[in-house]
């Protein structure tokens, strides 16, 4: 009986002893600190195939990024939560003291809850999380570790979801649509599609950090004038001379900064659509360059994109509000009446307002933002395009980069350029409101790499 009592003690040892040591802790955290990035890369995956505009868009990535955030913290005494900084975000739920927890894998299940919620296809968000868990587990996680920090996680996404329900989003679904204007400078739709305007309410959602949508709005754009030699005609001529040199470097240009969530084209009867990356997708891959390229951690990764998202969500709602204020023409409508009847631009004209560009506030406010993290003069390659068969673009700063997307706009022939440095400023205002009111950091330590 002894013998048999000995022999059980010693078995149940060896098996406690075998469970304790499939806690790879070095794997896991090896496996966990690039992880990050990819749920980013997989968001924007299904962002592409869900179709989502550019603004909803930016909301998605924003609030996945806050959860993932969120979820981190508690593992990371010299970080502080975002609530009470972000507007009407409450204290989050904090982890249990009694439990043992692998808050990365809790940051990834926080990511992973918003995603299925605010995209269209849960099943996407729901094979990549199941891929991820098995990896995890074939590295070697403690079951009862992975219960508590799925759960944490959990509780934490659900935190932030019923946070964003309260943003004016659903509400603003049942808003009547944009009414066109017949006056001569207002907003018309255009080809090939004639599709109505994009989000006219998007000012209604409740911002991250700006205290309205209009707070930082820009300068007013050249007043409407259809006489030759005026202002706005001049303007006007300038895109249209950039469209018949076709210079290569400028139609390059163009294209490489398009991003135009999804284009159509027609040949014969058949019309068909290609989908391709987000403005705001465009320049969250650019921060995972820089993430990888100075091989930040985890935490310092989560700060990068909560700080970038953030300010891509609010540069989206205050270019939106201006948009739809001025509710300025298209050079597509414009030179087609005033220049030449038979003028298509490079790219396709997206369908909502002219000024100011979208491209150059959402990139200015990521430029800024980056450029307070990672320094001045950060050189980068900008390999986001390969995927287009588009060669890499080398930038010696994020401004830099910022400055040719809008540019890209004149080139491609659908913006005025006062769009594009009006909006540029007021993208660089969003930014710097952003990373002068969101402290990550506790002891006021200032976020750089």
């Amino acid at each position: 009986m002894r013998i048999f009592i000995f022999q059980f003690l010693l078995g149940l040892t060896l098996f406690l002893t075998a469970c304790e040591e499939k806690h790879n802790q070095a794997g896991l955290d090896a496996f966990s600190n690039t992880q990050l990035e990819q749920w980013n890369k997989n968001l924007s995956e299904i962002i592409i195939k869900d179709i989502f505009s550019p603004p909803v868009a930016s909301r998605i990535y924003a609030y996945a990024n806050i959860a993932a955030y969120e979820a981190l913290v508690p593992a990371y005494p010299d970080y502080q939560s975002l609530s009470g900084q972000l507007h009407k975000f409450a204290v989050v739920p904090q982890p249990e003291a009694a439990k043992e927890y692998y808050f990365p894998v809790a940051s990834m299940k926080a990511f992973s809850t918003v995603c299925k919620k605010l995209t269209l296809v849960p099943e996407n968000t729901e094979d990549f999380e199941n891929a991820y868990l098995e990896q995890l587990k074939k590295i070697g996680i403690r079951q009862e570790v992975l219960e508590n920090s799925l759960a944490y996680g959990e509780k934490v996404g659900q935190h932030v979801l019923a946070w964003a329900a309260q943003d004016n989003y659903l509400e603003s679904r049942a808003l009547t649509r944009h009414m066109l204007s017949e006056t001569p400078e207002s907003w018309q739709p255009t080809p090939p599609d004639y599709m109505p305007a994009v989000e006219p309410h998007w000012n209604t959602i409740r911002p991250f950090v700006m205290d309205s949508a209009a707070q930082c709005k820009p300068l007013p754009p050249t007043p409407f004038d259809s006489l030759p030699g005026s202002k706005f005609y001049q303007e006007a001529y300038e895109i249209y001379k950039y469209s018949k040199e076709q210079e290569n470097d400028k139609v390059f240009i163009a294209r490489f900064w398009d991003d135009n969530p999804n284009v159509s084209f027609t040949k014969g009867h058949v019309t068909f659509f290609k989908q391709k990356l987000t403005p705001g997708g465009h320049w969250l891959s650019i921060a995972t360059t820089a993430i990888k390229d100075k091989k930040l951690n985890l935490m310092q990764a989560a700060e990068t994109y909560v700080l970038v998202s953030t300010a891509l969500a609010d540069g989206f709602i205050s270019c939106w509000d201006a948009k739809y204020k001025y509710t300025t023409i298209r050079p597509e409508t414009y030179i087609e009446k005033y220049i030449d009847q038979d003028w298509d631009p490079i790219i396709q004209t997206p369908p909502f307002p002219e000024f100011p560009s979208g491209h150059s506030v959402i990139s200015a406010a990521a430029a800024t933002t980056l450029t307070h993290l990672f320094g001045d003069n950060y050189a980068f390659t900008d390999s986001t395009q390969l995927v287009l068969g588009l060669p890499v673009r080398k930038f010696k700063s994020f401004y830099e980069a910022s400055n040719e997307a809008g540019l890209s706009r004149m080139y491609g022939g659908i913006h005025f350029q006062p769009a594009n440095e009006l909006g540029a400023r007021q993208g660089r205002e969003v930014g710097t409101l952003v990373t002068a009111r969101l402290k990550t950091r506790r002891s006021n330590q200032i976020a750089k790499f």
